[in-house]
């Protein structure tokens, strides 16, 4: 599998030949200058101290902007990779069928989609630079190095971000092949595919391995780095996703409690301050992707960074989710935009969690689900056009709080799984009757009275539903607990009951095949191991 750090190696290779081959005239190309010691460093001298290990480090955090571009991939303007991991499920729709591929399963989710096989590429990016990391911490003497414990704590770092990409290939693609060290070799480049089971193995094993090297905390200049709260969020997760596509209810669950009572964070008292680029980094939060801007007016296509020029501008942008016509204050330049479905809005739209992003003057009958935007002022925004430089929360804790009454639920404990939901209800609730946005009463607590496994699961299915709507969490869920058994998604359509599309054209998904997208044609071109791809494409 030539991924991109071979890739890399040869691109360098051949820009050394291209620079000594226009040497102005006069000089001429010499093939037997190939051989000579570069005229710059390399690779052999560098990694002697902790701000070069850093400097490459930032390379594989910037690796996770790819999955956020506004072009993405190359210069496809509107081509919102996102779109992959927010369509699919049934808390957002979109109006223009852009991407009718991860929306409504049709002939376009096949194995030369371009925004499915940039996805697939992004994470492997991500995993090759990472074991890059990997391999110099663990083979060079580090202790005689300016701040070796700081060096030491990033392989912390690259393990928790290779089970952070890994975690995404599982929950897209299934079985994908499982790249542990760093490849230097072209006959290292076909690697077969591993099963589901042993991708999130995987996840479980780097993000369990990252806990004891990484901190509890960075200092305020270090913000957004992973932290052990990032580890064990991510590890408590993955455990709660095995034991569900295994149907096993002991052991994962147990581990994936213990962990989860590790975490050091807490509901913040403002719901808002979630999404706010003003309260970014907070106490709930466990990892995030850091936006920022470089310079005044954000780069629209900058995308895929590379090495050679580093990390220009890391902004997200959002345009999907931005008012039709903007007010002249953000960029959106997005055409097509992300609805919240009937489904959710019919079914919970008095829940002040969803409606607090609502505008009725967004030019769509206030269906324009605007997490991250409003209400205003929550932004950061550069005129006359800026991007969103508001971060993106990937792990917080009340996500793992409903993963925790997952857990509870399962193993027994009703009582402790009810009391993990009302906390966030009940945050929720005041948070909304302290700011007008709600009334105080809604959403109200459940009774901790209740016994019934089916009843408990169903309001923790909900919960997650409305307070992780938006965040790229639905379509994750659903496909786990077809799998447990907690739901059925057989005969699923594009009706208010299912994925409630706003399309007019039908949903063809079918539960045999569209549970897992297909490994990118290209891929299975260039990997001579991989000799099969998922079923049905």
């Amino acid at each position: 599998m030539k991924i991109s750090i071979l890739n890399s190696i040869k691109a360098n290779s051949y820009k050394l030949l291209f620079l000594i081959c226009t040497i102005p005239a006069g000089f001429g190309c010499n093939p037997d200058l190939v051989g000579e010691p570069p005229m710059g460093r390399t690779e052999e001298t560098y990694f002697n101290n902790a701000t070069e290990f850093r400097t490459k480090l930032v390379s594989v955090y910037a690796s996770l902007y790819d999955h956020y571009h506004f072009a993405a991939p190359s210069t496809n303007f509107n081509g919102w990779i996102t779109g992959t991991y927010l369509l699919p499920g049934d808390d957002l729709t979109e109006n223009l069928a852009a991407r009718t591929g991860v929306e409504l399963f049709d002939g376009s989710l096949n194995p030369t989609n371009t925004q499915v096989g940039f996805s697939f590429q992004s994470c492997y990016k991500t995993v090759a630079r990472a074991n890059v990391i990997l391999d110099k911490i663990r083979n060079k003497d580090i202790s005689g190095m300016d701040d070796p414990e700081e060096i030491a704590m990033m392989e912390g770092e690259a393990l928790f971000l290779r089970a952070y990409v890994y975690f995404k290939l599982f929950n897209v693609f299934g079985g994908v092949p499982i790249v542990r060290e760093r490849i230097q070799l072209e006959s290292e480049t076909n690697t077969p595919r591993s099963t589901p089971n042993e991708v999130i193995t995987q996840v479980i094993d780097d993000a369990r391995a990252a806990i004891p090297f990484l901190p509890e905390s960075w200092p305020e200049n270090y913000a957004g780095r992973a932290t052990k709260n990032s580890a064990r969020g991510l590890l408590a997760k993955a455990l709660v996703f095995r034991a569900n596509y295994n149907n096993d209810e002991s052991a994962d669950l147990q581990e994936a409690l213990t962990i989860f009572n590790g975490i050091t964070a807490s509901l913040v008292p403002d719901f808002i301050d979630n999404f706010s680029a003003f309260t970014e980094n907070n106490q709930e939060s466990l990892f995030e992707i850091q936006a920022g801007q470089a310079s005044a007016i954000s780069n629209l296509i900058l995308h895929n960074d590379g090495a050679w020029r580093g990390v220009e501008n890391l902004t997200v942008y959002r345009g999907y989710m931005m008012e039709a016509g903007g007010r002249g204050d953000f960029n959106d330049a997005s055409a097509t935009k992300f609805l919240i479905t009937d489904k959710l809005r019919n079914g919970f739209g008095n829940d002040p969690r969803l409606s607090v992003f609502s505008n009725a003057d967004d030019g769509f009958d206030g269906l324009i689900f605007q997490k991250y935007n409003k209400p205003d002022g929550v932004n950061e925004l550069t005129p006359p056009h800026g991007g969103s430089a508001n971060n993106e929360r990937v792990l917080r804790y009340a996500d793992l709080k409903l993963i925790a009454a997952e857990a509870a639920i399962k193993t027994g404990d009703a009582t402790a799984a009810i009391n993990h939901i009302n906390e966030v209800r009940t945050r929720a609730r005041n948070w909304a009757g302290e700011s007008g946005y709600g009334d105080g009463i809604n959403p109200a607590n459940y009774p901790t009275s209740e016994t019934s496994e089916t009843t408990i699961m169903q309001w923790i299915m909900d919960e997650r539903f409305v307070e992780l709507a938006g965040e790229g969490q639905r379509w994750w869920d659903l496909k786990r607990w077809h799998a447990s058994g907690d739901m059925d998604l057989t005969g699923w359509d594009g009706s208010e009951a299912n994925f409630s599309t706003a399309l007019v054209s039908p949903v063809q998904f079918d539960v045999n095949k569209h549970l897992l997208f297909p490994l990118p044609q290209a891929e299975i071109e260039r990997n001579s191991a991989i000799t099969e791809n998922n079923p049905g494409y």
